[in-house]
């Protein structure tokens, strides 16, 4: 094998390597009588499962959860360009807020979407049925600040 050849092909392993690394762990099937709820942000921020009925998460994930009422919360990090202090238009911040839903009638079966977005400074969001995509509650801030 030749120096090329060999430079070429280490070099599409570690490719391969370092795109498995991103793309996202797959999720076990819904069992049957549950519900799951899957998060999503706006490109280049991140959300991540907080507290379930007022109980911390053990995971950035939402685990599945029983049919009913419940009060889901995230921590939603997010940038914010410029601010006080600012060096220039392309220095940043970044801001953390925790959202809340509160939702009665989690269906067994379905799945949901808690969705969370940048406006600004703040932050909004919601809480949709994944299938048609229709909003059925919406999130509120608890609250916000630079380094929650």
């Amino acid at each position: 094998m030749s120096h090329m050849t060999y430079l070429l092909n280490a070099s599409l392993v570690a490719l391969a390597l370092a795109t498995s690394a991103c793309s996202p762990v797959p999720q076990k099937p819904l069992e049957s009588g549950m519900v799951r709820v899957n998060l999503a942000a706006d490109v280049g921020n991140d959300v991540k499962a907080y507290r379930v009925d007022g109980e911390l998460t053990q995971s950035i994930r939402f685990g599945d959860i029983s049919p009913g009422t419940h009060n889901l919360q995230v921590r939603y990090h997010f940038e914010v360009p410029g601010g006080a202090g600012s060096g220039g238009l392309f220095d940043a911040n970044f801001r953390t807020c925790v959202m809340e839903v509160d939702y009665d009638n989690f269906t067994a079966g379905m799945q949901y979407l808690f969705k969370v977005e940048r406006r600004g400074w703040r932050s909004a969001g919601g809480l949709y049925d994944q299938q048609t995509q229709e909003k059925v509650a919406t999130a509120e801030e608890v609250r916000c600040g630079p380094g929650m």
